[in-house]
Formats: C-alpha cells, structure tokens, sequence
C-alpha cells in the first residue's frame, strides 16, 4: 500500500513500474472538482499545485507537504499539523513526530483522529434522539388520525387507524449521518487507533439504520442547541461529501479520496491569529472583516461597483492606519520587488487610495535568505503612502515551543508595530 511524498509545486514520485499517465489522470480526476488547482502537468510529468495535504485513489496515497528550507519530511508535516491547527482546522496542537506514533504525524490520520475522539465524546450523551414525524397504521390512538387516508378504506381496512405522530427515536436521521460519516472514516483510515476508537463509536450505532447521505442532505440538518457537541462530526461530513469546497475538498467514495487545502486559504486564516497575538499588548487592532467599500461608484444610482475586501484592516484609537493583504509567495532575494506579482502591487495601491491611509502590508513567507524581522518599504511617488513587504517566519510564530513562538512574536511585531505607530 503505498504512501507517496512529495512537496508543494515538486512532482509526484510515482513508483517504477506503475503506469505514471494512467496514476496522474486518476489524481487529477479525483480532485477536479475542487475550486482550486491541485495538480498540474508540466513536461509530461505530474506536479502539485499551490496545496497540501493528501489524496488517495485506490491503495496509493499521496501527502503533499509545505516546503521549508530543508526537505525533512518529519518536520514537515509537523509544520502543516501546526498549520492546521493555527488555521483552525485542529482544534487541538499535536505533539511532535518523535514523541507520538508514526500514524499520528500524518495529517489525514491526525484529523480523523480528532473527529473520532469527538465522537467518542459526545456519545457520553448517548446516540442522539430525536422527535421525528412519522406516518404509520396503529392499532391504538397516538398522535392525529390521518381522517383524510381514513376515508378512502373500506371498512374492512379500518381495524388499524392511519396515524400521525412524532415519537422520540434513536433512528432518527442525526445518527444515520453521523453514522454513514463513521463508517466512511473507518474505511479510510489506517492507523489501527483510529479504527479501534471509530469500531468503538459503530458499536454504538448498530441499532441504526444504514443510510449514506448526499451533501444536500447533510448540509440540511439542522442541531438543537442540545446536540451542539455534534457540530464538528457533522461539519466533516459535510466536507467529505461535498462536490466543492472553499477549504479542504473531499471528493469521490472509498476509491478516490483528497483532503487539500491551498497554501494561500491557510496563510490568509494563519496571519489572521498571529496578528492578534502580535498586537495584543499594544493600541493597535487587527481585523478581517471590514463594512463594504468599494472601487467605483455609479454616478446614475450610486451602486457600488468592484468591492474591495483587503485580508485585514489595522485600527488605533485615532481609526484605521493601514490595511493589509496575506501573499502566498516565495520571495526572490533579487528582481523588482522580490518577485511579487505586479497585478497584487497594483491591488495593494488600490486599497492605499480608496481607504485613505499611508501604509499598506504584503505579507509574505520568509525566506532563507531573508534577515529576521526583514521588512522592504516601497514608496507611491509624489505621495506619503508606502507599500511594505514583510517576511513572516510562520514555522517560528505557530511553533509548539512557546519560548521560540515568543521569540519569534518579538521579531515580527516590533518592526511592523513602528511603522503603524510612526
């Protein structure tokens, strides 16, 4: 059963002896419903886009890894188990690969892991129950006679009376979901905890019905504040059955298989956090979500046209200073402005003007060859407004260490925070 590596942007090592372009076409058919690109020909060979995370089709596996400035596959995916976290996907921080099992330092496994100990959690409430309507023929009075059925039988029909009623059930359609989401987990993991612990959660389903939902279906149910401790089995259904998604994408059965996510979906929900934690003792606030602004304006009716929605917006208590956008670059040491894109230069000018302050950020990963707290200002001719490239040791801010997490917060906020304060 084999489990491929291979980094962002690298080819896919597809082993000898396998048929490379038949291997290719089914990875790229098993994520070609995802609204971003996953992977991409490139000289007749098969190369993974902007992304990470895995894919499997069949019996072979392919984790894709963020690149560092060394290719160590057990720091890796430490790193994108920290990413994920930081991001939000893993509400828990896992332990590095050395203290831990090997299969726990996989991020699919990490992830089932974690659903299937939320599982085992919230069955401490027992399999949900739930009042559903039912339509039924009783021999006794329960609920409402359906008058409208019971008119049309012949008298010899009516010794059992069409009812209406809403029992109290454990079959109910809550726990066939997270059931069929269960079920679908135990098949794709591989790590013999996580199958013991989702054998444990089946168990405690065999007395529901069997039902496998589309994404429709589980997108409709709706929890009673009483059954919130299912939030997150539910939301991975969701993930796992949906066509498409805007943050990991699931596609396919039991035979194709991806859970991806793109770089720059991750670094825009990361700096989200780490710039809260690096403000947070200071006047300035950081934000993501701002009241609509936008480009232009029809003179006819004053309808907005081309809203702008920069990554994050920066207050003090005299308003908003500077405004902020999250790049998914690696930076280059020499060229015009180390290698960002002129279309996200010119976006950047655009924010600068329309919200009428002095400073606006590009954040971007840093480099090897980049100086800790590395910041390159840029200045709008004839004007006070400055454009700032600013290198985000992500590795450094996310990491589990707390004192190389604070060392780290020191070396990003302090230059940032003179430039918002200036």
């Amino acid at each position: 059963m084999p489990v491929l590596t291979t980094w962002e942007g690298m080819e896919i090592p597809i082993p000898q002896g396998m048929d490379r372009h038949a291997a290719g076409h089914r990875l790229i058919r098993a994520t070609e419903e995802a609204p971003f690109p996953a992977f991409r020909w490139k000289k007749g060979r098969l190369h993974a886009a902007e992304v990470v995370g895995c894919v499997q089709v069949g019996r072979l596996r392919v984790n894709v890894l963020p690149k560092l400035d060394t290719a160590e596959p057990d720091r890796d995916k430490e790193f994108l188990l920290n990413m994920l976290h930081a991001a939000g996907y893993l509400s828990r921080p896992h332990t590095g690969s050395a203290e831990v099992r090997p299969s726990f330092s996989d991020p699919l496994e990490a992830m089932i892991s974690e659903v299937a100990l939320e599982m085992l959690s919230a069955l401490r409430e027992g399999v949900p129950r739930r009042y559903e309507r039912r339509q039924e023929d009783l021999s006794t009075i329960r609920g409402r006679i359906d008058f409208s059925s019971l008119s049309i039988r012949l008298p010899s029909e009516r010794a059992r009376l069409p009812m209406r009623h809403s029992p109290l059930i454990t079959d109910n359609e809550l726990a066939q979901c997270i059931k069929a989401i269960a079920q679908i987990l135990y098949r794709l993991t591989r790590s013999s905890s996580n199958r013991q612990s989702l054998a444990t959660v089946l168990g405690q389903f065999s007395g529901i019905g069997d039902r496998m939902p589309s994404y429709e279906q589980l997108d409709s149910v709706m929890l009673a504040r009483r059954e919130s401790h299912w939030e997150k089995s539910i939301s991975v259904g969701r993930l796992l059955l949906a066509g498409q998604s805007p943050d990991p994408t699931f596609s396919g059965g039991s035979d194709a298989f991806s859970m991806l996510f793109p770089l720059q979906h991750l670094f825009e929900r990361m700096m989200r956090k780490i710039l809260g934690g690096a403000f947070q003792h200071s006047g300035i606030r950081a934000s993501h979500r701002s009241a609509p602004l936008f480009l232009l304006e029809d003179p006819r009716d004053k309808s907005g046209i081309v809203r702008l929605k920069p990554d994050y917006l920066f207050d003090s208590a005299f308003g908003l200073v500077a405004v902020g956008d999250a790049k998914w670059k690696r930076a280059t040491e020499s060229g015009r402005a180390h290698g960002v894109k002129r279309e996200d230069l010119y976006q950047v000018n655009a924010y600068l003007a329309r919200y009428g302050v002095r400073n606006a950020f590009v954040f971007i990963p840093r480099a090897n060859w980049m100086t800790p707290g590395w910041i390159k200002s840029y200045q709008i001719p004839e004007t006070e407004r400055h454009i700032h490239l600013v290198g985000v040791d992500i590795e450094g801010l996310i990491n589990r260490d707390r004192k190389v997490r604070d060392s780290a917060f020191a070396v990003f906020s302090d230059p940032v925070l003179r430039i918002l304060e200036s």
